[in-house]
């Protein structure tokens, strides 16, 4: 289905990286781990400083408080694969975190010795920085969570065969603000073992690689979003995985995008430049489906060889939307496109870079792990800081071992200067059960209501429940005021007018009329058992880009008028499907889904993967194994 891209559509400008910026943690030992002062790093790029940043990666879990570990500017030399692993020898079976953040993109740099032994040979990659301990293709479990690195450059050096890094993580792993350069194989390898995902890769730059970034496997999904490459051979190695990207931009790669090994990929936004004289298409597609929206390619003989799919070739060099399958509809007069919604970025609202912005919850009665109420001490951080005019709560990271968790019993208010509450370490929130009928009423929320002095923006960040666990809620009450949710889960609640942001998150999600809610990366699993809907469109504007989930309830629910496109859909059917229940529905409303898969090796397939009722007609999307589509449809 390609379409050519109207001439006033190239016009459009696309927003670049965000400019690097520096971060200064607190100076406080109980939630961050220096590698200078705390593990004897030099960061002068002549020392060995291999031992102390695995040491600091190790201790970052620690039997009181788990950390950040923060990398001052720097050049730090490493003559050996880094590991994301917890201490001592042998084969982690889950891990939560490490979490490493740089003090600045282009001024904190992990560098690997030019010729370090084991890395010289292209046709044996070899790693600077590893995701876990288990070797290559090694028999996976998914609990290797939130493990997250910011803000910081990994340079693989004169090492032929160097790859930058083999990312792994779970639930909600994030790979933001890095830059990855280099001579090697690959800069960036999603593809070493399966069930990695899902997770959230933004902002990122990889150069000089001959592959840029490497997808495998079927499970468990991963999302690219404003992720630049310069590659010699391959932008976009892609093969297996359900992978959504946004503003993908790939240059001097002969091939920009090689997608196959039945894999899903959803583009939206992608700009493809060829370096002179490419001969061939900037995309090949072989085995597999894709779906593109408002695709730009130069200096390629055609936009996308399709392999034979029924959606044919498309020329180019611009395409306004593109289906590989299908598409497929649902109603009387749905037509055969998507939504094609321009997705809004998210706010920029910087980390602090003074020390004393921050304000430490736990220093106002906040505790993890002694059951208590500790929404008063949250509130009294948050007057405080709104008193003296700082920008940052914080929370301490709970302990390794439950009970782990803080609890709130009420709801808190965040106003005046507060912009961003945040936890640093493995945080865990409770504040409620979803079981009861009036969820997610019934939940003690972080409240951001009418303000006239607050802050326009608030952020959310690294605050988690851990499903079954009774969630936290977060609700956007003024339109006045946006919330930003990252690297966060729990359950949010946007009222009418509202604006929210969900990036890198797990959880519920509940919004009204007039809403409207950017989401990159979502991970919604379980069902919340008194309302069987894990997301609910009542009469909004909802876009996700990298949809991931498990277990039978409603995933997403669009009502009342309500506008939902989902780019990218993971449905990983782990328990089976035991009655009618609809992966979605659509009642009076508008659904377009693209990059869609079912996955379930229970044989119980979902019997209603899609259930519309459009002016008062019932219709369904037939049932089948290992359910796939480019492009689905249902409501004008």
């Amino acid at each position: 289905m390609p379409n050519r891209l109207p001439a006033c559509l190239l016009l459009l400008v696309f927003c670049g990286l965000v400019p690097a910026r520096e971060i200064v943690f607190p100076n406080d030992p109980r939630a961050i781990v220096d590698v200078q002062r705390d593990c004897g790093a030099r960061g002068d790029g002549q020392a060995d400083d291999t031992d102390a940043l695995q040491a600091a990666i190790e201790r970052c879990g620690g039997n009181d408080y788990s950390r950040f570990v923060y990398l001052p500017n720097g050049t730090y030399k490493i003559t050996r694969t880094l590991i994301l692993k917890p201490p001592g020898a042998g084969k982690e079976g889950a891990m939560v975190g490490p979490w490493i953040w740089g003090q600045d993109r282009d001024k904190t740099v992990i560098r690997l010795a030019d010729g370090t032994e084991g890395f010289g040979d292209p046709q044996k990659p070899k790693e600077a920085i590893r995701g876990l301990s288990r070797p290559d293709n090694a028999r996976m479990n998914a609990d290797f969570f939130d493990r997250t690195l910011v803000n910081f450059t990994i340079d693989t050096g004169r090492n032929p065969g160097a790859v930058g890094i083999k990312y792994y993580s779970n639930n909600t792993g994030l790979l933001q603000d890095v830059k990855i350069r280099g001579e090697g194989a690959c800069g960036l390898d999603l593809g070493f073992n399966d069930q990695n995902g899902p997770h959230l890769v933004q902002d990122v730059e990889i150069e000089g690689f001959a592959v840029g970034i490497r997808t495998d496997k079927i499970l468990n999904s991963q999302t690219l979003s404003r992720v630049t490459v310069r590659a010699r051979e391959v932008g976009l190695l892609h093969r297996g995985q359900v992978l959504a990207a946004e503003g993908l931009r790939i240059h001097s790669a002969p091939l920009a995008i090689d997608s196959g090994g039945n894999g899903v990929l959803t583009l939206v936004d992608a700009q493809l430049e060829g370096p002179a004289g490419a001969k061939g298409p900037a995309i090949r597609l072989e085995k597999g489906h894709l779906y593109a929206a408002r695709l730009t390619t130069t200096g390629f003989a055609s936009a996308i060889a399709a392999g034979g799919a029924p959606g044919g070739d498309a020329a180019g060099p611009n395409v306004a939307e593109y289906a590989s399958h299908g598409p497929d509809t649902l109603g009387e007069g749905s037509p055969k496109t998507g939504l094609r919604l321009k997705p809004e970025r998210e706010p920029d609202v910087p980390l602090p870079s003074k020390a004393e912005e921050w304000v430490c919850a736990n220093d106002f009665g906040a505790k993890p792990g002694d059951e208590e109420d500790d929404a008063p001490g949250f509130q009294k951080a948050i007057d405080e800081a709104a008193k003296k005019g700082a920008s940052t709560v914080y929370l301490l990271g709970g302990k390794n071992g439950d009970p782990n968790w803080y609890w709130m019993k009420r709801d808190v208010r965040v106003h005046g200067s507060v912009q961003r509450v945040m936890g640093l370490g493995f945080i865990r929130i409770l504040g409620g059960p979803s079981k009861d009928p009036t969820y997610p009423e019934n939940l003690a929320k972080f409240v951001v209501g009418d303000d006239p002095q607050g802050a326009k923006v608030v952020v959310f960040q690294h605050l988690q429940v851990f499903s079954p666990w009774p969630s936290f809620g977060i609700e956007a009450r003024s339109p006045d005021r946006t919330v930003v949710c990252r690297t966060t889960g729990g359950t949010v609640i946007a009222r009418p007018q509202t604006r929210v942001f969900m990036t890198n998150c797990v959880g519920h999600c509940y919004q009204e009329a007039g809403s409207t809610i950017w989401a990159r990366q979502w991970n919604t699993e379980g069902g919340p058992e008194a309302v069987r809907v894990n997301t609910r469109n009542d009469g909004g504007q909802l876009w996700i880009l990298g949809l991931k989930t498990e277990a039978c309830s409603v995933k997403v629910a669009t009502r009342k008028g309500g506008r939902t496109e989902v780019l990218g859909v993971h449905n990983y059917n782990t328990s089976g499907s035991k009655d009618e229940t609809p992966f979605f529905r659509v009642e009076d409303g508008t659904l377009s889904v693209a990059g869609y898969r079912e996955v379930c090796f229970v044989g119980a397939w979902w019997k209603v993967p899609v259930l519309a009722v459009l002016d008062g007609k019932e219709s369904r999307h037939p049932p089948h194994p290992w359910q796939t589509w480019s492009l689905l449809r249902a409501g004008r």
